[in-house]
């Protein structure tokens, strides 16, 4: 099974993440990029070299991100993503995948931003992505089932909970 947390910085994805990999033995999976280039080729190869790691392999892991998040980070970012809903579409073939996308209230993401910085985006680009990630949802392949969270209203243990109840307690 591959479960992917997607969301906005300070969401609490990598808690989540942690929790799910100590209780499977999974390992977590991040692939980060940094764009030094043209953003949509980069993203291009981004997705395509993800999805040909996860087809040949079909791991048993926890992937923290992929490259979905550009969906959501690009506009807040000031790039284009008019691309982004192909290669999201393009999400095929990965037996047992599971999304799970976490969100919070802006007024919570400015309430753990001030009690932890961000090293990477500012408060307003997180509060921008976080706003457009639940559009990505109605972006997913019907094959890729997925769950929605707002942590702002829900604890570390109730998130897992749902998790654990969505993934099947594999």
């Amino acid at each position: 099974m591959l479960v992917i947390i997607e969301g906005a910085d300070l969401v609490g994805k990598s808690t989540l993440g942690e929790r799910l990999a100590a209780r499977y033995r999974w390992p977590i999976i991040k692939i980060r990029w940094a764009l030094r280039g043209d953003p949509e080729i980069e993203t291009r190869a981004m997705a395509t070299t993800t999805l040909a790691i996860l087809r040949a392999t079909q791991p048993n892991a926890v992937l923290d991100r992929a490259y979905f998040s550009w969906w959501a980070y690009a506009p807040a970012l000031g790039y284009d993503a008019s691309y982004m809903p192909e290669l999201i579409g393009q999400f095929t073939g990965i037996e047992g995948a599971r999304l799970i996308l976490l969100t919070a209230t802006e007024d919570e993401l400015r309430r753990r931003y001030q009690r932890e910085p961000d090293h990477y985006f500012s408060l307003e680009v997180i509060r921008a992505a976080n706003a457009r990630f639940p559009s990505l949802l109605a972006l997913l392949p019907p094959s890729l089932p997925h769950l929605h969270i707002n942590t702002t209203y829900t604890d570390a243990d109730a998130v897992y909970a749902q998790v654990e109840a969505f993934i099947g307690g594999t």
